[in-house]
């Protein structure tokens, strides 16, 4: 400032202080009581102020708080260790899984929710995202299914009775529209409404479920299944990871949104 700027400063000080703040004594000026009262207190704000702004260090372990991240059982397989890692280093986090709904997408938008996973591209301003899986999708069936990779055709798919998950058939599977390119149409006899409601249906080898290659392994895992190929091409099913812009330099959810995506 120059001297004519920081006089008129001081001028103001003193009008809106009621003090004079610097008085003469001899041939020096020297602080009024008040004046040095303000200076001791200032010499503690100012290095907080300096701070001000500055993110704090992300303490994990002491982190006490509610994240909300909506995706389907199908989705949280696809970043199961981002969860246990999360858990493992921020035991007193708190992360609530919702299911998906027609408008998780306005929940991330409105901050009802914190991260979203889907498969739909929107491209909304606010919104960042980045793709957490790229999947293949397989046949799934019972043991006592005689199909084999050997006689599973286009034509044998069509003659089985079919099930699939009612929610992500409108966003995911892709599987009747790579049908109507080749003037085809399964027979859809059970529509549920998750995926973990799949396997009591696989017993007796009559259904079939087109679903990701990720969930048939998890599925095989447990379960006496068969998994074959797909006799006719269908778009891979590719899943992103959502957040919002107001989330985009928080120091929490940066680290969070690293757990889940690696």
């Amino acid at each position: 400032m120059t001297q004519s700027a920081m006089s008129r400063s001081f001028a103001k000080l003193k009008i809106e202080l009621q003090d004079p703040l610097m008085v003469r004594v001899n041939n020096q000026y020297a602080l009024t009581e008040h004046a040095t009262q303000l200076k001791a207190q200032l010499d503690q704000l100012m290095p907080q102020l300096s701070h001000f702004g500055v993110p704090e260090s992300l303490e994990l372990a002491s982190i006490e708080r509610e994240v909300h991240l909506a995706g389907t059982d199908l989705d949280i397989l696809y970043v199961e260790k981002g969860i246990k890692k999360i858990q493992q280093m921020a035991p007193n986090l708190r992360l609530s899984i919702r299911s998906n709904s027609l408008r998780m997408i306005d929940d991330l938008i409105t901050g009802e929710i914190d991260f979203l996973m889907t498969a739909i591209e929107d491209q909304r301003s606010g919104l960042y995202r980045r793709m957490v899986a790229k999947d293949e999708y397989v046949a799934v069936t019972g043991k006592n299914n005689n199909l084999t990779a050997k006689n599973f055709t286009t034509e044998s798919y069509l003659q089985h009775r079919h099930g699939m998950f009612s929610f992500a058939e409108k966003s995911r599977v892709k599987v009747d529209d790579a049908l109507a390119k080749l003037g085809k149409k399964r027979q859809v006899t059970l529509s549920l409404p998750s995926f973990s409601q799949i396997p009591p249906f696989l017993d007796d080898g009559q259904l079939i479920f087109s679903v990701p290659r990720g969930f048939a392994s998890h599925l095989d895992k447990h379960l006496p299944i068969k998994i074959l190929p797909l006799p006719f091409k269908v778009k891979p099913l590719q899943i992103y990871l959502y957040w919002h812009e107001r989330h985009q330099s928080s120091p929490l959810h940066q680290w969070l949104k690293d757990c889940l995506l690696n």
